[in-house]
């Protein structure tokens, strides 16, 4: 299970929320969130939770879309 970061930077922004604020509503540091946004850690379980919880949506809303051939794994957007 990988997270898009994109999906979840474009979602806290449309919700108006800057990194360190919204960090803080969901209880990490504002440097994690940066990681998760640029797809350079995976969020636990939990924190995916708080995430989506905040950001008002279900965890397959910010999952990566698994495409191409054997582990090759590209992030599309949602529609």
């Amino acid at each position: 299970m990988r997270t898009d970061g994109r999906l979840i930077r474009h979602k806290r922004i449309r919700l108006g929320h800057g990194v360190n604020r919204f960090a803080a509503l969901i209880g990490i540091s504002g440097a994690a969130l940066s990681r998760i946004e640029n797809n350079q850690r995976t969020p636990r379980p939990e924190t995916l939770k708080k995430i989506t919880d905040a950001l008002g949506c279900q965890i397959d809303d910010v999952l990566a879309k698994e495409t191409g051939v054997g582990s090759e794994v590209q992030s599309e957007p949602a529609a």
